[in-house]
């Protein structure tokens, strides 16, 4: 059975190694499909998220997600400032960069690029924020792919559409459901040979054997690219594991969890500028997600913008 390769995020600031950890935590995950990164965060940042998401947590009902034992709730961006230090953590956004915006296509291959050809050729942006709360008795979670999502056939295509990550907001242990991972599964292929879907075996007995769990400390997060396959572990303990699972697409695809709904003008304009781009409040390619007259969305965060008056944009009108 594989082990899942881990770095601490702690050693390597104060190592002065941050380029040699970035290079190593991308190798693995290009390898393996997974990686744990620990020390990510510090105690204090874990606490403070947790504080503010915790009356959203504890009013909202168990099963909404089809598991009856586990809550699950959005909106971290608008609800939890303190969330915003592992959406926009560096070694994360590093793993998105490099998976997500340096994909190049070669013929029917893609590879992952360092060259200006490949800088911005795929813009990528938050697709889902979610606290995933696991009390005690929840069994364990099928086993799937993220890139599920999308009816295109993805894999096809051999794009890596999304980043995923689960932040352990509680320790994260065998006994209390800690994610499963199935190291290398990122490779299986999921086509149709011969008119049987061959190749991801998530739905057979032997993923029991191949499956490992990514047991944490607080403030550690996995990482894991949307071709691995995964699920939540069982909760055979009498305590609650809290993660927060954070995933970065690209911005041509739709997000799963609406990030302008859960997080509107009104408080995307409070938000920092690189928080706005990170959410999809930018056009990520040509015309590509701009709004009304031809505007760029970050028009609409403007504090006296209204789409429903004429020459809001402020632009000048020519008199022809």
């Amino acid at each position: 059975m594989s082990s899942l390769k881990r770095f601490n995020y702690v050693d390597a600031v104060d190592s002065d190694s941050i380029g040699s950890f970035e290079q190593s935590m991308v190798y693995s995950i290009c390898e393996d499909g997974a990686v744990v990164v620990e020390d990510a965060l510090t105690v204090d940042q874990v606490s403070t998220i947790v504080d503010e998401m915790r009356p959203f947590i504890d009013t909202t009902p168990h099963g909404l997600h089809g598991l009856a034992h586990s809550r699950r709730v959005g909106a971290l961006v608008a609800r939890s400032r303190a969330s915003h230090e592992a959406i926009a953590h560096p070694a994360v956004l590093h793993v998105c960069e490099q998976m997500l915006g340096h994909q190049v296509r070669e013929g029917k291959e893609v590879r992952i690029t360092q060259s200006p050809r490949g800088e911005g050729r795929y813009p990528w942006r938050v697709g889902l924020t979610q606290i995933i709360d696991v009390g005690p008795g929840q069994e364990k979670q099928g086993v799937h792919r993220g890139n599920g999502l999308w009816v295109h056939d993805l894999a096809g295509d051999r794009l890596d559409p999304q980043i995923e990550t689960m932040w352990a907001l509680t320790d994260f242990t065998s006994e209390n459901g800690a994610t499963h991972v199935i190291p290398g599964s990122h490779r299986w292929p999921d086509v149709m040979e011969g008119g049987e879907r061959k190749g991801t075996r998530t739905w057979l007995g032997e993923v029991e054997d191949e499956s490992v769990q990514a047991t944490m400390r607080a403030g550690s997060v996995l990482i894991w690219t949307g071709w691995t396959v995964h699920g939540a572990g069982a909760n055979t303990s009498e305590e609650r594991r809290v993660g927060m699972n954070i995933d970065y697409s690209l911005s041509f695809l739709s997000q799963e969890e609406n990030q302008f709904l859960s997080c509107p003008p009104e408080v995307a304009r409070t938000l920092s500028d690189d928080m706005r781009r990170l959410i999809g409040y930018t056009q990520g390619g040509g015309a590509l997600n701009y709004f009304a007259d031809c505007l760029r969305p970050k028009v609409a965060l403007k504090e006296d913008y209204d789409v429903m008056v004429p020459g809001a944009h402020g632009m000048e009108v020519d008199k022809k």
